[in-house]
């Protein structure tokens, strides 16, 4: 009898360990934070090396974005696109390719620099944010 007892709280407990294994899983934060007028991309060590548009179309073919590309600007992301006073304006934590004279955006407490190069030229690094953020000019 203990030892039939003792089987089953080997095997509870694999299962329990095994459904926390998934759980866990399930958990891992997505690259994209995204409402209708910021879009924040995450890069992870898989993106690295890539420019900011090919982990954009990346980020596309897994349905987590959105977005369409004209003449090498980013018109339009999940459904905002831009007018003749409002665009998508791209601002990165990546000091190395930030102008903070250029404009800044503030994110969770950090100074963001407008980025110097566009999505298609501009190479992401790790652990970098990269924001797009859909700004109105009285234009």
């Amino acid at each position: 009898m203990k030892k039939k007892l003792l089987s089953l709280v080997s095997l509870i407990s694999a299962v329990l360990a095994l459904f926390a294994l998934f759980a866990l899983a399930g958990c891992k934060k997505s690259p994209v934070t995204a409402d209708e007028n910021t879009v924040v991309i995450r890069v992870s060590a898989e993106h690295g090396g890539k420019t900011l548009l090919a982990v954009m179309e990346e980020l596309g073919r897994q349905g987590a974005l959105v977005f369409t590309a004209e003449d090498g600007m980013i018109t339009n992301i999940n459904g905002t696109g831009q007018t003749a006073s409002s665009y998508w304006m791209l601002y990165t934590s990546d000091k190395e390719n930030a102008n903070e004279q250029w404009g800044t955006f503030e994110y969770e407490g950090e100074v963001l620099g407008s980025a110097v190069l566009g999505a298609g030229e501009l190479v992401v690094k790790e652990g970098c944010l990269y924001i797009w953020a859909f700004e109105s000019f009285g234009i």
